[in-house]
């Protein structure tokens, strides 16, 4: 057997790096404390000890453990802990160490065997699978009833649920050979490899198709430009090469240039090379002829003489059309000179009149002041007494003002308005003068270009010109005797470029028997496709996936009807068990009998159960909720009592939840029927109803752990009562 001794946490989940150790020397070990408070930790320290990774994630199957569950507590750096277990060689010591992340580092499983022996990594995981004869997925159906999957049992999708009786009956062996010809998906990667073997064949058919298209096209192309079938092969294609260096030796003597042979292909695969080799020399030969050579200096000779013929004649132009624009302006607005007079004249006069702007001004101010003062005196009757001159003026005050209004004001304001047409005149001369600067930097400008112009003209005829020589016409005769020239070379080369031609064309028609041969022996790799070993081994391959696709249907088949059977007989076996802890649980006046059908699956899924009472009828839509968890807990307990595996002991997570007081006194007492088959318990409770049954009803010795005060730095205290 595989019994608990002790288990000691450090850093796991609830508990931090202080620790705490709980020994596991009576049949029944209860612990107590409210929630959040570390009791659940206990339990899953134990199964994360035996099964380390396998129990955390999706592959789990159990909800709470999906996305982000920690192992390690956040107040420590690394979760160890260390179980141990009486086997039937002696005491086993197992201790599994883990890190955060997701690597390997500061994780460490070790097993201190009986006779002294400690191993470690895959070894230590091998030997406690030796031990404890069970997978995950069975300890978690037959061993531990967590909290959600004791009701999932009755509640989940069918699929789910079915797995977890067939577990719960002890059947996991057979679960597992199932689960693993699912996952194996043999008929899949049958079809899988049937499509692609009938895609490949496709392929080589589609390939073969195409490439002899291609080799026909080729062939038609070849007769096309005067190939003869007969010329169609290697010793054709290796005879078109000797004809092509013959021509080649022969056009470098009418050419008048030295000829270097190439050395001569002796197999067609030689011949791709020679051909990329003939058109180099082809080309040099054509481009070291004395005639060729000098029809390339004449053709750039003529295209300089046309650039700079192209630069002097627009050099000449913009200097005809700056000179004419600069002559009009001066036509109509005069000469630099003539301007600039007339500034200085327009200038004079806004001096002369802003002078007698000024000159206006004392008078303007003596006439303000008096009739000022005839204002401030009318009231004592000395209105009429001139401030000048003292002498009585009728009606001074009126005269003065209509001198004012008349005369000095109307004065005044035309000197001022001849002073601002006076400034628009010099405004728009100065623009005058502006406008002449720039015509004349224009002119300059562009006698500058021609300046330059006919100097490269004079350097490109390599004589000197005088103001008497026109560079435009003496540039047009050089290009026309250019032109001459080239029409003579022309001439000469005229039959040089038909052999140049017909050797290119030769070289072309090499290149093409060589593509020919290529494509033949294409088609004949791909039409020996079917005789290689490597296709052999496929259809080998092919027929034998067939032949174990066949055979694992077969087995399946048998798995699953052994599967059923077996799953039969273990209800019969247990089922007087589950029907007795059902009624004594719930003690439903509806259901006097419960009766569980098996019905054989396919053969992947397992086995399909349904639960009826005692006139067949399906129960799940009765029952209350207390009622399906007091069926959960019924097979599961059943099953414990019938199971044979080498784990003693049975790990209980609040098992009283939905369940009313009678309920859970009764419990209590199917709770005692496991520890009388010689299981221990082990059961976290945070029900203080419940508690209380146990202490008073559970007629087996108990160790009482009270786990409370939890804190994030220091996580629970653990008390033992006495």
């Amino acid at each position: 057997m595989f019994n608990l001794k002790s288990v000691r946490i450090e850093g796991f989940r609830g508990f931090s790096r202080n620790g705490a150790l709980f020994e596991f020397s009576t049949p029944a070990v209860l612990l107590y404390g409210d929630q959040h408070q570390g009791k659940s930790s206990v339990l899953n320290a134990l199964e994360w000890c035996l099964y380390g990774d396998e129990c955390l994630g999706a592959k789990s199957g159990i909800r709470e453990r999906v996305g982000g569950w920690e192992v390690v507590n956040r107040q420590a750096s690394s979760a160890s802990v260390q179980v141990v277990v009486e086997t039937d060689s002696g005491l086993v010591t197992v201790t599994r160490t883990g890190g955060r992340g997701k690597g390997k580092k500061g994780r460490q499983t070790e097993v201190a065997l009986a006779d002294g022996r400690v191993v470690r990594g895959d070894e230590a995981e091998r030997e406690i699978a030796r031990m404890t004869r069970l997978s995950f997925k069975d300890f978690a159906t037959a061993v531990y009833q967590h909290q959600e999957s004791i009701r999932a049992v009755l509640v989940q999708l069918p699929k789910d649920r079915n797995e977890a009786i067939d577990r719960l009956l002890g059947l996991g062996d057979y679960r597992n050979v199932l689960d693993g010809i699912a996952r194996a998906k043999l008929g899949g990667i049958q079809k899988e490899l049937e499509t692609e073997y009938k895609k490949f064949q496709a392929r080589v058919e589609q390939a073969l198709a195409v490439r002899r298209s291609d080799l026909e096209e080729k062939k038609q192309a070849a007769l096309a430009k005067g190939l003869k079938g007969s010329q169609l092969s290697s010793k054709g294609a290796l005879e078109l090469t000797r004809e092509i260096a013959r021509a080649l030796e022969a056009f470098a003597l009418d050419l008048g240039v030295a000829h270097t042979p190439s050395a001569l292909p002796s197999r067609w695969e030689e011949i791709a090379t020679f051909a990329v080799v003939a058109e180099r020399e082809l080309d040099r030969l054509w481009t070291q002829a004395p005639d060729v050579a000098e029809q390339s200096q004449l053709n750039q000779r003529r295209i300089e003489a046309e650039r700079i013929k192209l630069e002097y004649d627009r050099a000449s132009k913009e200097r005809a059309q700056s000179r004419s624009g600069l002559r009009a302006f001066e036509t109509e607005h005069g000469k630099r000179q003539s301007i600039a007079e007339s500034i200085v004249q327009v200038q004079s006069e806004v001096d002369a009149a802003r002078e007698e702007v000024r000159s206006l001004a004392p008078r303007a101010e003596l006439v303000k002041e008096g009739m000022a003062l005839l204002r401030a005196v009318d009231d004592r009757g000395l209105a009429d007494v001139c401030p000048l001159c003292g002498r009585r003026v009728p009606n001074l005050l009126r005269h003065l003002e209509k001198e004012w209004t008349d005369r000095l004001e109307a004065q005044v304001r035309a000197l001022n308005s001849a002073v601002e047409e006076l400034q628009v005149k010099k405004t728009e001369l100065e623009r005058l003068a502006q406008e002449h600067s720039e015509l004349l930097r224009v002119v300059r400008e562009a006698e500058a270009a021609l300046a330059k112009g006919s100097q490269k003209a004079a350097k490109f005829l390599e004589r000197t010109l005088t103001e008497a020589d026109d560079p435009s016409a003496l540039l047009t005769k050089q290009i026309q005797k250019v032109d001459a020239r080239l029409k003579q070379i022309e001439s000469a080369l005229s039959e040089k470029r038909g052999k140049l031609g017909a050797i290119s064309e030769s070289i072309s028609r090499a290149g093409l028997v060589v593509e020919i041969l290529k494509l033949e022996n294409k088609v004949r790799l791909i039409e020996k496709i079917a005789d290689t070993k490597e296709y052999n081994l496929l259809e080998y391959v092919r027929d034998e996936l067939a032949r174990v696709v066949n055979d694992v249907d077969v087995i399946g088949t048998l798995v699953g009807h052994c599967l059923a059977e077996e799953a039969r007989e273990r209800v019969s076996t247990a089922g007087r068990a589950i029907d007795n802890h059902f009624g004594k649980i719930c003690q439903n006046p509806a259901v006097t009998s419960l009766c569980i059908e098996v019905e054989q699956g396919t053969r992947s899924g397992g086995n399909s159960y349904s639960f009826c009472d005692q006139e067949g009828r399906e129960l799940s839509p009765v029952l209350s909720l207390g009622d399906l968890n007091s069926l959960a807990l019924s097979i599961f307990l059943g099953m414990v009592t019938v199971y044979s595996h080498p784990i003693g002991f049975v790990l209980m997570d609040d098992p009283s939840q939905s369940l009313g007081t009678d309920q859970k006194r009764r419990l209590v007492e199917v709770i005692e029927a496991v520890c009388d088959s010689g299981r221990q318990v082990v059961l976290a409770t945070m029900d203080a109803e419940f508690q209380g049954f146990l202490r008073e009803y559970l007629g087996k010795a108990k160790s009482v752990y009270q786990i409370s005060g939890w804190t994030a730095e220091s996580g629970p205290s653990v008390s033992v009562e006495a």
